[in-house]
């Protein structure tokens, strides 16, 4: 489920991606293609990635992860200082959609 909503999250910025979890040696490992049009574009270092990707990609992880953690509240401090105008308001709008569909707990979202 973690995959399919990661993918979901970096589909919506034209990309694509999963998620390895590698349980025996405790490793969990991303898998990001750039563009979901070019496989040439398909990365496993997240640090190959360009500041604004690296941070799209780390939100679309923490989206996908926190479906499936019972905490009452999240709190997410300036999530989209690296991102540009367009990915900042998907960003935005998918954070807004995860709080709405989780009525039942409370988020904060800093911003600068």
């Amino acid at each position: 489920m973690t995959n399919v909503t990661f993918d979901e999250k970096l589909n919506q910025k034209g990309s694509s991606g999963f998620v390895e979890f590698d349980h025996e040696n405790g490793d969990l490992n991303l898998i990001v293609q750039k563009d979901c049009n070019n496989e040439q574009t398909q990365t496993k270092d997240v640090k190959a990635l360009s500041g604004g990707e690296r941070s799209y990609t780390t939100l679309a992880l923490l989206i996908a992860l926190g479906e499936h953690l019972e905490t009452p509240f999240r709190v997410m401090d300036e999530f989209d200082v690296f991102l540009d105008p367009i990915s900042r308001k998907l960003a935005l709008e998918a954070m807004i959609q995860m709080a709405k569909s989780m009525s039942h707990r409370q988020f904060i979202f800093i911003t600068p």
